[in-house]
């Protein structure tokens, strides 16, 4: 309801859009910094959401694709804490990255759905990622001038960040070296020998059900320009 007194606020939109992109980039620098699988995709929802905000400060050019990507990244996102999650069963709690490593044939059906989740956050076509950020990052090249450049490269930077931190965790978690060594688990403070296995189908099903998401739903929501659409009696787009 407050949408049109928004439109006719040029420094309030300013503010917003400052907001986002520094909450995106923020986000993104602390989830390259963090080994707890937790924490890292953490500082990713906090930098996912910079996003939204930085489109809803773009004023209608960007409302559809804020709320695309509230939609989209709820999905992976969802997928990604859940792998986490399966991970974490399998491993005794464990959540320092730097004790993981090669868990792709132990959990064969979290890999799979982790993995996509993966691809979808860092925007590979056709994933639900690459529609709702590729709208953002155009929106906000589309800005035009000065504002066009910085916030379109303050996007597309992101973009890139996530690319790296993402690719990190999933490295770190499913490729190389199996490092499960004995060791004081953190989240037990006991020295443990972890036996990694798959989680049960009460957890790898909702895994399975948000990857299929992750997969088709950012094409259902822009292919014909579904989204936009149903919201321009609202948003005025």
């Amino acid at each position: 309801r407050s949408g049109p007194v928004f439109d006719l606020a040029p420094h309030a939109q300013t503010a917003v859009v400052v907001v986002g992109a520094v909450t995106l980039l923020f986000g993104a620098v602390i989830g390259c910094a963090k080994d707890d699988i937790k924490k890292a995709l953490a500082a990713s929802t906090m930098s996912q959401i910079g996003y939204m905000v930085l489109a809803a400060g773009l004023g209608p050019a960007g409302y559809a694709f804020a709320i695309m990507h509230l939609l989209t990244h709820g999905f992976f996102k969802a997928g990604l804490f859940l792998g986490a999650g399966s991970v974490m069963h399998a491993m005794d709690d464990e959540v320092n990255m730097r004790r993981y490593g090669g868990l792709r044939k132990a959990l064969p059906v979290t890999f799979v759905t982790f993995g996509l989740g993966y691809v979808a956050i860092i925007g590979i076509p056709p994933l639900a990622g690459f529609f709702s950020k590729d709208g953002i990052i155009e929106a906000a090249l589309g800005a035009g001038g000065i504002k066009g450049v910085i916030l379109g490269g303050a996007t597309i930077l992101g973009a890139g960040i996530t690319a790296f931190y993402m690719t990190r965790v999933m490295l770190m978690t499913f490729f190389g070296e199996k490092r499960w060594a004995d060791g004081a688990s953190e989240a037990t403070g006991e020295r443990q020998q972890h036996h990694p296995h798959e989680s049960p189908a009460v957890m790898t099903w909702p895994m399975i059900l948000l990857a299929i998401g992750s997969v088709t739903a950012g094409g259902a929501l822009a292919i014909g320009g579904t989204l936009e659409h149903w919201l321009e009696p609202v948003v005025g787009a």
